[in-house]
């Protein structure tokens, strides 16, 4: 069983079932685990004010209210758990931080765009998959 779980979030749909996957993974074990649940602020490369919106101040308050919801999500568990936002490209940071922290699995949503999206766009569930050194479940 893996008892050191990370969870990034984005405040999607897919990425909230993730966190209730790995809420059910870590409740149903004998021995306590852990789970860490990441918010990712993207790097904006411009503090610009658009239309009267700071758009780094806005991200942060973002990332507060996604983490708050995933706090609320945990109350309560047998388990300990703790928030943590970091800044950069989601996949690197994701990356880094389950190596830093020794994580036995990061478990994270996917919304499945399909190759062609994938292949323009860009998928940090896949960059993820491909750099992370531990095992990575993902939740469509």
């Amino acid at each position: 069983m893996y008892r050191h779980i990370l969870v990034p979030v984005d405040g999607s749909k897919p990425s909230l079932r993730a966190l209730e996957a790995a809420h059910t993974m870590l409740g149903s074990q004998k021995e306590a685990g852990s789970l860490i649940v990441l918010y990712v602020q993207p790097n904006v490369t411009y503090n610009e004010v658009l239309v009267g919106i700071n758009i780094e101040e806005r991200l942060e308050e973002e990332g507060r209210a996604i983490l708050k919801e995933a706090e609320q999500r945990l109350a309560g568990t047998a388990y300990k758990y703790r928030t943590l936002s970091a800044e950069g490209d989601p996949a690197k940071v994701i990356c880094r931080v389950a190596e830093d922290e020794g994580f036995d699995l990061i478990v994270m949503g996917t919304r499945g765009m399909g190759l062609v999206k994938e292949m323009l766009l860009g998928s940090v569930s896949h960059g993820v998959i491909q750099h992370a050194r531990c095992p990575v479940t993902l939740v469509k």
